[in-house]
């Protein structure tokens, strides 16, 4: 894209935007631990280069209010995305939603994953596309150097250089007292099957409704954080019914049953033809099965014939 031709100082006519436009990087993380990383990052990113703008949430948002207009805008509008994955956050649908939508544009999203205690080989979905590095000294080097050449202002490299040394002992130390410390990644509260289908169809009515439509990728991005959602809530409500026989329970897994079977064909067949495909297809297989053997069990405990 052609950039409009602008005055500099002299009165010449120059292609380079306003110096005083900032950079903005949106930060995502979920879980306790990714949070505290994420907010030291946030509070030393404009240290070492002014013009940074990070965008951050404070509070861990319920997944259906992540639509709210307000992290929408910043998520299209940001030119970095910084991301945050440690052991318990990996499959974080919103977190892969938001990977998705700062990259949806190519040409202007950059997506930046820093791995905290985890490896590459254990990304799965989404951030499967994006180069992944585990944290060190030189790779957020590296990500300030990318961030630094995008700003309108560049400092020069000495400068960069001079500001990263000066700042970087204190992100580091910081980083260094998360990951030593025992910090529990508290799960959110188990959410009713009614709670699920309306977050889903919520979901669904967003994207149906949107009046711009998505690239083929951003649109694949947002199948799999549907269908990854599905997943955990099923996963979750099982876990309920291992452990109860009241005839509500058995109602809820036959929902749940009618459930996970109409999102998995509104799903597979769009994601079929991925890499991950054939693991998603497999997944709901092997938990529609034990949704199957779980209801059996409770319908023989509670003396019900129905279906």
């Amino acid at each position: 894209m052609r950039l409009p031709l602008v005055k500099d100082v002299s009165g010449r006519a120059t292609n380079k935007p306003n110096q005083f436009h900032s950079m903005q990087i949106f930060i995502s993380w979920s879980g306790e631990k990714s949070k505290q990383i994420a907010e030291a990052f946030r509070h030393w990113l404009p240290d070492v280069i002014q013009s940074v703008r990070p965008y951050f949430t404070p509070d861990d948002i319920a997944k259906g209010q992540r639509w709210a207009a307000d992290i929408a805008d910043n998520l299209h509008n940001s030119q970095f995305g910084l991301f945050f994955l440690t052991a318990e956050n990996l499959t974080a649908p919103w977190l892969l939603f938001e990977a998705g939508a700062v990259s949806k544009d190519s040409r202007n999203g950059k997506v930046c994953p820093l791995l905290f205690g985890v490896e590459s080989t254990q990304l799965a979905g989404p951030l499967l596309q994006f180069q992944a590095t585990p944290y060190s000294r030189d790779e957020v080097f590296k990500f300030m150097k990318a961030v630094n050449a995008e700003t309108n202002d560049p400092l020069n490299e000495v400068q960069l250089a001079r500001a990263f040394d000066r700042c970087w002992e204190e992100l580091d130390d910081k980083v260094q007292a998360v990951l030593s410390a025992e910090v529990r990644d508290q799960r959110p509260p188990q959410r009713t099957l009614a709670d699920m289908v309306e977050e889903t169809l919520g979901i669904v009515r967003n994207m149906s409704l949107n009046p711009n439509p998505a690239s083929d990728d951003d649109s694949l991005n947002h199948w799999f954080v549907l269908f990854q959602s599905t997943l955990e809530y099923s996963r979750d409500t099982l876990q309920i019914a291992e452990n109860a026989d009241q005839s509500a329970v058995l109602d809820q897994l036959r929902r749940l049953r009618s459930y996970l079977k109409l999102v998995a064909n509104l799903i597979i067949p769009k994601v079929k033809s991925s890499a991950v495909g054939v693991s998603y297809t497999a997944q709901v297989t092997k938990i529609l099965k034990q949704i199957e053997i779980r209801i059996e069990q409770l319908a023989l405990i509670l003396g019900d014939d129905g279906l």
